[in-house]
């Protein structure tokens, strides 16, 4: 297996950086997760809107050919512009120093695992989540924050992503096809590795970036998607006591697009997959188109 590292194809298994790399000791970088379907790159343009989001909030000195062109050249050096592929990119500070880094210059990595379809897939059977009890997540003091505006690292992918591996950790050993994560008011924030919509009278809701949740590619994704569709869309703090109340219960990532909840702690909540059959279509459309 070859990797892209800083524009230099490599084998994956030979060392290209030190112990002294920031992004192993400090988790000073960024990743992005990006969906390549049939060499295409449908929502590569969010991913790079948040990555250069993220590095002027990390104070690289972003080289100026970064671009989106830059980096989908970069990505297609791996994917041949063919094939169905996940894609980490991941971008950290150069140098070495202490808390102070001896430089802002970023380097950035490339990985391609391959996947088998070339679209989303609704889940058939509805997954059961549970809530990660242990960390919890900050809440920002800034209600109405936007990316890449905002300024809240919580809303970005970095690697230092301790709270979502715990959470995951929690996931496997209670054998869960997802966890929640809350944040310090005790409201839901995310899941392990995704964003949360819940449906209720034909609206659909989702906790604001303000509450501590990752800045989602695929959240945006869908509510630009839902708008199209007329559906309204509300940003709402939401209690776990509440979500009885609703009527549809979903997950968002890049990577696997939507996936239904059927249970929560164990408890089957008869929530309905309707919408989110109509919506991963939707999604669908967009990569055909």
């Amino acid at each position: 297996m070859t990797v892209n590292f800083n524009g230099e194809l490599l084998p994956a298994d030979q060392p290209f950086f030190g112990a002294d790399n920031r992004a192993f000791r400090y988790g000073d970088g960024l990743f992005e997760s990006i969906r390549v379907f049939d060499g295409k790159t449908p929502f590569l343009e969010r991913h790079w809107q948040r990555l250069a989001a993220g590095m002027t909030l990390l104070r690289l000195d972003t080289p100026s050919h970064f671009s989106l062109d830059f980096f989908e050249n970069e990505i297609a050096k791996l994917t041949k512009r063919a094939g169905n592929w996940r894609i980490r990119l991941s971008v950290w500070r150069s140098g070495g120093g202490l808390y102070t880094p001896e430089s802002n210059l970023p380097e950035f990595l490339v990985q391609a695992t391959p996947l088998s379809t070339s679209r989303f897939e609704l889940n058939e059977r509805g997954l059961t989540v549970g809530i990660f009890p242990t960390v919890r997540l900050p809440v920002a003091p800034i209600q109405n924050l936007v990316i890449p505006e905002g300024n809240l690292i919580t809303a970005f992918k970095t690697t230092s992503a301790l709270p979502f591996v715990l959470a995951s950790i929690f996931k496997k050993e209670n054998q869960l096809g997802d966890s929640l994560l809350l944040n310090s008011a005790g409201r839901l924030a995310c899941a392990s590795s995704a964003n949360i919509f819940l449906v209720k009278k034909g609206k659909l809701y989702t906790p604001p970036l303000s509450e501590g949740c990752v800045a989602g590619t695929m959240r945006a994704e869908v509510i630009s998607l839902a708008k199209s569709l007329k559906i309204k869309v509300v940003e709402k703090k939401i209690h776990p006591a509440s979500v009885d109340d609703f009527e549809a219960f979903f997950l968002t990532n890049a990577t696997q697009g939507i996936r239904w909840v059927q249970q929560i702690n164990g408890i089957p909540v008869h929530f309905s997959n309707d919408l989110c059959q109509l919506l991963t279509n939707g999604l669908n459309h967009r990569i055909q188109g």
